[in-house]
Protein backbone atom coordinates (compact mmCIF):
# COMPACT_ATOMS: atom_id res chain seq x y z
CA UNK A 1 0.00 0.00 0.00
CA UNK A 2 1.29 3.78 -0.43
CA UNK A 3 0.06 6.79 0.78
CA UNK A 4 0.96 10.09 -0.76
CA UNK A 5 0.69 13.32 1.28
CA UNK A 6 -0.67 16.74 -0.04
CA UNK A 7 -2.75 14.48 -2.84
CA UNK A 8 -6.89 15.20 -3.18
CA UNK A 9 -9.47 13.33 -4.74
CA UNK A 10 -10.79 13.97 -7.67
CA UNK A 11 -14.12 16.19 -7.71
CA UNK A 12 -17.10 15.95 -9.89
CA UNK A 13 -18.63 18.86 -11.51
CA UNK A 14 -22.32 19.03 -12.66
CA UNK A 15 -22.99 21.54 -15.55
CA UNK A 16 -26.91 21.31 -16.95
CA UNK A 17 -26.70 23.55 -20.55
CA UNK A 18 -29.82 24.61 -22.28
CA UNK A 19 -30.42 25.09 -25.97
CA UNK A 20 -32.67 27.12 -28.43
CA UNK A 21 -32.78 26.43 -32.08
CA UNK A 22 -34.71 25.36 -34.65
CA UNK A 23 -36.73 22.27 -34.81
CA UNK A 24 -34.92 20.84 -37.56
CA UNK A 25 -31.28 21.54 -36.27
CA UNK A 26 -32.39 19.93 -32.86
CA UNK A 27 -29.74 16.76 -33.27
CA UNK A 28 -27.20 18.72 -35.01
CA UNK A 29 -26.66 21.39 -32.05
CA UNK A 30 -26.54 18.40 -29.31
CA UNK A 31 -23.71 16.88 -31.47
CA UNK A 32 -22.01 19.87 -32.04
CA UNK A 33 -22.22 20.68 -28.21
CA UNK A 34 -20.84 16.91 -27.89
CA UNK A 35 -18.07 17.42 -30.00
CA UNK A 36 -16.77 20.75 -28.22
CA UNK A 37 -17.47 19.33 -24.58
CA UNK A 38 -15.21 15.91 -25.80
CA UNK A 39 -12.55 17.26 -27.82
CA UNK A 40 -9.21 16.68 -26.68
CA UNK A 41 -6.13 18.88 -25.60
CA UNK A 42 -6.01 20.77 -22.39
CA UNK A 43 -9.13 21.03 -20.86
CA UNK A 44 -10.01 24.00 -18.06
CA UNK A 45 -13.75 24.86 -16.33
CA UNK A 46 -13.43 28.05 -15.86
CA UNK A 47 -17.21 29.94 -14.40
CA UNK A 48 -17.68 33.67 -14.81
CA UNK A 49 -18.02 34.01 -10.97
CA UNK A 50 -14.82 33.14 -10.47
CA UNK A 51 -12.56 34.49 -13.32
CA UNK A 52 -8.77 34.30 -11.50
CA UNK A 53 -9.46 30.06 -11.16
CA UNK A 54 -9.92 26.99 -13.13
CA UNK A 55 -10.18 23.67 -12.75
CA UNK A 56 -8.05 21.27 -14.83
CA UNK A 57 -10.69 18.49 -16.20
CA UNK A 58 -9.67 14.82 -16.22
CA UNK A 59 -12.48 14.40 -18.44
CA UNK A 60 -16.35 14.55 -19.50
CA UNK A 61 -19.22 12.55 -19.54
CA UNK A 62 -22.46 14.15 -21.83
CA UNK A 63 -25.73 12.86 -20.51
CA UNK A 64 -28.70 12.70 -22.63
CA UNK A 65 -30.57 15.56 -24.43
CA UNK A 66 -33.63 15.90 -23.66
CA UNK A 67 -36.06 18.51 -25.71
CA UNK A 68 -38.43 20.48 -22.72
CA UNK A 69 -40.29 22.41 -25.30
CA UNK A 70 -40.49 22.09 -29.56
CA UNK A 71 -37.68 24.28 -30.10
CA UNK A 72 -35.33 23.98 -26.29
CA UNK A 73 -33.18 21.66 -25.53
CA UNK A 74 -31.13 20.39 -22.38
CA UNK A 75 -28.14 17.88 -20.98
CA UNK A 76 -26.07 17.47 -18.23
CA UNK A 77 -22.30 17.40 -18.95
CA UNK A 78 -20.53 16.21 -15.60
CA UNK A 79 -16.91 17.72 -15.60
CA UNK A 80 -14.18 14.89 -13.54
CA UNK A 81 -11.57 17.64 -12.12
CA UNK A 82 -8.60 17.74 -10.24
CA UNK A 83 -9.61 18.46 -6.50
CA UNK A 84 -7.79 21.72 -6.55
CA UNK A 85 -8.51 24.79 -8.10
CA UNK A 86 -6.19 26.71 -10.25
CA UNK A 87 -5.02 30.36 -10.64
CA UNK A 88 -5.66 31.45 -13.56
CA UNK A 89 -1.82 33.72 -12.89
CA UNK A 90 -0.36 30.48 -12.09
CA UNK A 91 -0.79 28.83 -15.33
CA UNK A 92 1.57 31.90 -16.60
CA UNK A 93 5.63 31.41 -17.43
CA UNK A 94 7.27 33.61 -14.33
CA UNK A 95 10.97 34.20 -13.47
CA UNK A 96 12.54 32.06 -10.43
CA UNK A 97 11.97 35.78 -8.00
CA UNK A 98 8.47 35.29 -8.82
CA UNK A 99 7.45 31.45 -7.63
CA UNK A 100 10.62 31.75 -4.69
CA UNK A 101 7.27 32.24 -2.24
CA UNK A 102 3.99 30.32 -2.62
CA UNK A 103 1.05 31.39 -0.41
CA UNK A 104 -0.95 28.09 -1.73
CA UNK A 105 -0.58 24.51 -1.77
CA UNK A 106 2.09 22.51 -2.85
CA UNK A 107 2.00 23.10 -6.71
CA UNK A 108 3.65 21.09 -9.47
CA UNK A 109 5.76 23.55 -11.47
CA UNK A 110 6.50 23.41 -15.29
CA UNK A 111 10.42 23.87 -15.54
CA UNK A 112 11.03 25.75 -19.11
CA UNK A 113 15.07 25.32 -19.33
CA UNK A 114 17.18 27.12 -22.80
CA UNK A 115 20.72 26.30 -23.26
CA UNK A 116 23.36 24.15 -24.30
CA UNK A 117 25.01 21.38 -22.16
CA UNK A 118 24.29 20.16 -19.03
CA UNK A 119 22.85 21.85 -16.03
CA UNK A 120 21.28 21.40 -12.43
CA UNK A 121 17.89 22.77 -11.13
CA UNK A 122 18.11 23.05 -7.80
CA UNK A 123 15.00 23.22 -5.76
CA UNK A 124 14.87 23.35 -1.99
CA UNK A 125 18.44 21.60 -1.55
CA UNK A 126 17.13 18.68 -4.44
CA UNK A 127 18.99 18.32 -7.62
CA UNK A 128 17.92 17.34 -11.27
CA UNK A 129 20.42 16.66 -13.60
CA UNK A 130 19.30 17.78 -17.26
CA UNK A 131 21.10 17.43 -20.76
CA UNK A 132 19.66 20.56 -22.10
CA UNK A 133 19.95 20.75 -26.29
CA UNK A 134 18.72 24.38 -26.60
CA UNK A 135 15.34 23.82 -24.73
CA UNK A 136 14.06 21.36 -22.10
CA UNK A 137 10.71 21.26 -20.58
CA UNK A 138 10.64 19.41 -17.13
CA UNK A 139 6.86 18.92 -16.52
CA UNK A 140 6.73 17.29 -12.88
CA UNK A 141 2.70 17.39 -12.82
CA UNK A 142 3.01 14.66 -15.55
CA UNK A 143 6.26 13.39 -14.68
CA UNK A 144 7.86 13.84 -18.26
CA UNK A 145 10.62 15.84 -20.09
CA UNK A 146 10.35 16.95 -23.84
CA UNK A 147 11.25 19.46 -26.56
CA UNK A 148 9.65 22.48 -27.79
CA UNK A 149 8.62 20.61 -30.93
CA UNK A 150 7.08 17.21 -28.54
CA UNK A 151 10.17 15.38 -28.83
CA UNK A 152 10.33 13.16 -25.53
CA UNK A 153 13.23 13.87 -23.82
CA UNK A 154 13.10 11.93 -20.40
CA UNK A 155 16.28 10.55 -21.28
CA UNK A 156 17.98 13.69 -20.79
CA UNK A 157 16.83 14.34 -16.91
CA UNK A 158 17.96 12.44 -13.73
CA UNK A 159 16.57 13.10 -10.38
CA UNK A 160 13.03 12.64 -8.72
CA UNK A 161 10.09 15.04 -10.13
CA UNK A 162 8.73 15.28 -6.99
CA UNK A 163 11.37 16.89 -5.09
CA UNK A 164 10.97 20.09 -7.92
CA UNK A 165 7.72 20.65 -6.44
CA UNK A 166 7.39 24.22 -5.25
CA UNK A 167 5.76 23.96 -0.99
CA UNK A 168 4.13 26.26 0.65
CA UNK A 169 5.83 28.87 2.05
CA UNK A 170 9.55 30.11 1.16
CA UNK A 171 11.46 27.88 -1.87
CA UNK A 172 14.70 28.21 -3.26
CA UNK A 173 15.29 27.78 -7.11
CA UNK A 174 17.61 27.97 -9.05
CA UNK A 175 19.65 26.45 -12.03
CA UNK A 176 23.10 26.54 -13.61
CA UNK A 177 24.82 29.55 -14.65
CA UNK A 178 24.58 30.40 -18.12
CA UNK A 179 20.88 28.65 -18.44
CA UNK A 180 17.87 30.50 -19.10
CA UNK A 181 14.89 29.12 -16.64
CA UNK A 182 10.87 30.21 -16.87
CA UNK A 183 8.68 28.72 -14.71
CA UNK A 184 4.73 27.67 -14.80
CA UNK A 185 4.10 27.02 -11.06
CA UNK A 186 0.34 26.00 -11.52
CA UNK A 187 -0.32 27.58 -8.05
CA UNK A 188 -3.28 25.91 -6.62
CA UNK A 189 -5.30 26.02 -3.66
CA UNK A 190 -8.16 23.69 -2.54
Amino acid sequence: MTIRDGTVKDIQIEVTFTFHTKPERFAEVFRNAKRWLLSKGEKRLKFTDDPDYFYQVRYVSVGVNERTARVIGEFTATFVCHGCQYLVEGAREQGIEDVRYNPYFIAHPIYKIAGEGVCYLKVNGNVMKANVGQNLTIDTERMIAYRKDGTMANTKVSGSYEEMYLLEGENEVSITEGFDLKIIPNWRCL
